[in-house]
C-alpha cells in the first residue's frame, strides 16, 4: 500500500521553458495561440509544462534566478528545458538591458553547465532569439520613452550567431527560431534582413509580431513548430505520440 501511495503522488516529469518576456507571454490567454499552451496540449497527461519566463530579463538576470527555481532530482525530474534568451541582450550598447556578445555566450554556457543542470541531465533546447521588425519597434520604443532604435535586425542576428556557436561548442541542439521566421518570408543568405530598414515593411513578416519584438499567435506557431521538429529529429521516442500517458486512457483505466 505504501508503494502505491508513493507512486500516486509522484509528480510528472517536467518540460521547463526558461526565457524572457517572449516565454512569459506565451501563457497569455488573450493570444489565440501561445507556446506554453501548445506544449501543454501536446504533452497533455505526459509531462508538466512549467513556464519560467521573466519579462525584461537578459541572460545576465537568468544566471541569478536559475538556481532559485530549478528543481533538484529529489524534487522533480526535468525531461526537457528550453533556454530562450537574447531578445533583450541584443539591445544596443547604452541600453540597461544590453549584454555584450562574449558575456551572453558565457551566460548561456553557465546555465547549460551548472551543476543543477548536469544533475538533471535534461534534453536542452537552445533557442536563438527571433528577428525583430524595426518598423514596428519604433512605436514600441516610443511608448517606453526610449530613443529609437533600441534593437536592430543586424545586431539581433549577431546574437543568433552566438547561440549557434554555443550550441556547436557544447553539442547542444539549437532550435533556429531566427531562421524559421526569415525562411517563412523567403529570405536567402546575402539579401537584406527582413525587418530592417533596408527593406520595406513587409506585411508577411509583420504578422509575426505585436510590436516588432513580441509575438502574435502566428509567431508563436513558428516557435512551437520549430521546437517540435527538433524533438522529432533528436528524440523521436519522446515526441508526444510516442509517449505513454502517465495514467491510461479511460477504456483502460482501472475500475
Amino acid at each position: 500500500m505504501a508503494t502505491e501511495e508513493q507512486a500516486l503522488y509522484k509528480p510528472y516529469d517536467q518540460f521547463i521553458i526558461f526565457g524572457d518576456s517572449i516565454t512569459q507571454m506565451s501563457s497569455n490567454p488573450h493570444t489565440e495561440f501561445g507556446l506554453f499552451a501548445g506544449l501543454q496540449d501536446a504533452y497533455s497527461r505526459r509531462l508538466d509544462v512549467i513556464n519560467r519566463g521573466f519579462s525584461g530579463y537578459t541572460s545576465g538576470h537568468a544566471v541569478k534566478v536559475f538556481p532559485k527555481f530549478f528543481p533538484t532530482p529529489e524534487q522533480a525530474t526535468v525531461r526537457f528545458m528550453t533556454i530562450f534568451f537574447g531578445a533583450n541582450d541584443a539591445c544596443l550598447p547604452g541600453s540597461p538591458q544590453h549584454v555584450p556578445l562574449d558575456v551572453y555566450k558565457e551566460n548561456l554556457t553557465w546555465i547549460i553547465q551548472h551543476p543543477a543542470t548536469v544533475a538533471q541531465n535534461p534534453h536542452i533546447l537552445l533557442l536563438t532569439p527571433p528577428p525583430v521588425n524595426e518598423y514596428q519597434l519604433q512605436a514600441f520604443d516610443e511608448s517606453k520613452g526610449n530613443p529609437h532604435p533600441t534593437r536592430t535586425a543586424a545586431v539581433t542576428k549577431q546574437y543568433v550567431e552566438a547561440v549557434r556557436e554555443v550550441g556547436a561548442s557544447l553539442n547542444i541542439p539549437v532550435v533556429d527560431i531566427w531562421n524559421a521566421f526569415v525562411s517563412a518570408v523567403g529570405w536567402e543568405e546575402g539579401e537584406p534582413l527582413p525587418g530592417s530598414r533596408d527593406l520595406p515593411n513587409l506585411d508577411s513578416f509583420a504578422r509575426f509580431f505585436t510590436d516588432g519584438l513580441h509575438l502574435t499567435a502566428d509567431g508563436y506557431r513558428v516557435v512551437f513548430d520549430a521546437i517540435m521538429e527538433t524533438i522529432r529529429v533528436k528524440w523521436p521516442e519522446e515526441e508526444p505520440a510516442n509517449m505513454d500517458m502517465i495514467h491510461p486512457a479511460w477504456p483502460e483505466a482501472p475500475r
